[in-house]
């Protein structure tokens, strides 16, 4: 690290230049050391500082902890990447018998999004915030797309959908005859002394938390004037695909324990770097990993996300051997590009 101070007054400069309520993120340099701090407020409509220990959503990163487990299940021997849908969930989609697992983690099974079908007159999504108390089991959000033909042939094309996320929690589920929390915990969290990070089973977030704020409209689909408090956020719609609760301290101890060795074998590291195209010229997607590419040369593996009221992204520059993870409680940001920003001007000359 350069200049410690310098890292906070560069944080507290983008949180001033997208005016955000706050950031919180966690850099590791290459040699081996922390850097954790937060700036701004938990909430718009208060006035206590952010906490980088505070709770937050971190949607999907959700994918990088369900492929951990997915291919833990493959090593114990209780499913192959190449067996298909059907073979594990008799019935579950039409095109079952077409599709594998392993597409499944690629997001090249050419399933549609259910968070984007209709639900009563308005899309699924949008049900997230206006319909908390109604509860969506994995198997109901499947149904949604199950009898619908497929965008592509899979495997032939990337098109991200928040239904393999789902289909991959009920395949952990039925491999391993536990719940996909407990997986999670057995494999991930409870190795890693995770404290701070899990899937929430109801929709209040635990204490201390940060409130998440929106600037989009229900569907995410258009911007507001309006600066939105999300309060209350209905995680049986997100599920296994998006509803993960962490912090950037917990979700770099995992990016590290991945990348070092501790966690997957490296024949499972092998399958999971594997990388094709994707819509993005500069991003490629392996078996829950995107591989980020920037404009001064460098590469990252990671992942980012946006889910109501917040926005994240987790970053492993591997030939820097350079980690960093950026959390901010305001959507939509552009939290990829305001990572890279923070790590160039504070830990690599290029």
């Amino acid at each position: 690290m350069k200049d410690p101070a310098l890292l906070k007054k560069t944080v507290q400069y983008f949180r001033d230049r997208y005016r955000i309520p706050g950031i919180s993120l966690c850099l590791t340099d290459s040699s081996g050391e922390d850097y954790i701090l937060a700036t701004g407020v938990r909430n718009l409509l208060q006035d206590t500082l952010l906490d980088p220990y505070d709770h937050q959503r971190v949607g999907s990163l959700s994918n990088i902890v369900t492929s951990v487990v997915i291919l833990k299940l493959q090593e114990e021997g209780m499913l192959s990447l190449e067996q298909t849908v059907e073979s594990i969930l008799p019935g579950i989609l039409k095109e079952g018998s077409r599709i594998a697992v392993k597409q499944l983690l690629q997001h090249r099974s050419g399933l549609k999004d259910y968070l984007w079908m209709d639900v009563a007159g308005t899309k699924c999504i949008q049900h997230a915030v206006s319909s908390p108390r109604d509860f969506f089991s994995p198997r109901s959000l499947v149904r949604l797309i199950a009898n619908h033909d497929l965008e592509f042939e899979p495997g032939t094309a990337f098109k991200y959908s928040n239904t393999n996320g789902i289909l991959l929690g009920l395949i952990v589920e039925e491999c391993s005859g536990k719940k996909f929390e407990d997986a999670v915990y057995q494999w991930i969290t409870q190795p890693l002394q995770l404290e701070r990070t899990y899937f929430p089973c109801s929709n209040d977030l635990r204490l201390p938390f940060a409130t998440g704020h929106s600037k989009a409209t229900s569907d995410l689909t258009d911007l507001s004037d309006d600066i939105t408090p999300i309060t209350d956020l209905n995680v049986s719609i997100m599920g296994t695909s998006g509803a993960l609760v962490s912090t950037p301290a917990e979700i770099q101890t995992f990016m590290k324990a991945l990348f070092g060795g501790s966690l997957l074998s490296q024949k499972s590291m092998n399958q999971m770097l594997v990388f094709s195209e994707t819509d993005h010229p500069e991003r490629f997607y392996g078996l829950g990993l995107y591989k980020y590419t920037f404009e001064n040369g460098m590469t990252a593996y990671g992942h980012h996300s946006g889910i109501h009221g917040y926005e994240s992204v987790t970053l492993y520059y591997h030939d820097e051997e350079i980690f960093t993870t950026v959390i901010v409680n305001q959507m939509p940001v552009g939290a990829v590009s305001l990572a890279h920003q923070l790590l160039k001007r504070n830990l690599v000359s290029r």
